[in-house]
């Protein structure tokens, strides 16, 4: 991270958290954050993370976290991710995981990227027929 441009939370709690660069959130929780750059997460939470860069997560979590970069988790957890890079989890559990490659190492996956583009698919498929019987009547 580039020290002159880094937004950072310790020991506390914001709402939401808004900036271009990047975030350091240590032993906090933030409900939305948005970061222009890379977003590190140190024993700390988050509901919504999108961040435009890499996103690093040590002995923390979230629910849906969008990186236009790679993510490393470590012992922590997440709802649903989207990288735009590599995935890195390890010691941890993951709810969504849709990246073009992911490392995984004593961790679980709920639904990977393959998994979940076809479950999006059968759901399609399943609401178009849905809607095209419900048109008949």
């Amino acid at each position: 991270m580039d020290e002159n441009n880094v937004e950072e939370i310790a020991e506390g709690f914001v709402p939401v958290l808004r900036t271009e660069g990047d975030v350091s959130i240590r032993e906090s929780g933030v409900l939305a954050v948005v970061a222009g750059g890379n977003a590190t997460l140190t024993e700390a939470g988050c509901g919504i993370l999108i961040a435009g860069g890499d996103v690093t997560i040590d002995d923390g979590g979230g629910g849906n976290m969008l990186a236009g970069g790679n993510v490393s988790i470590t012992n922590g957890g997440a709802g649903n991710v989207v990288a735009g890079g590599a995935a890195s989890v390890v010691g941890s559990r993951v709810g969504v995981l849709l990246t073009p490659q992911a490392t995984l190492n004593d961790s679980e996956v709920v639904l990977g990227t393959r998994q979940a583009v076809a479950l999006g698919v059968a759901a399609g498929v399943t609401l178009l027929l849905l809607g095209k019987l419900l048109r008949r009547r």
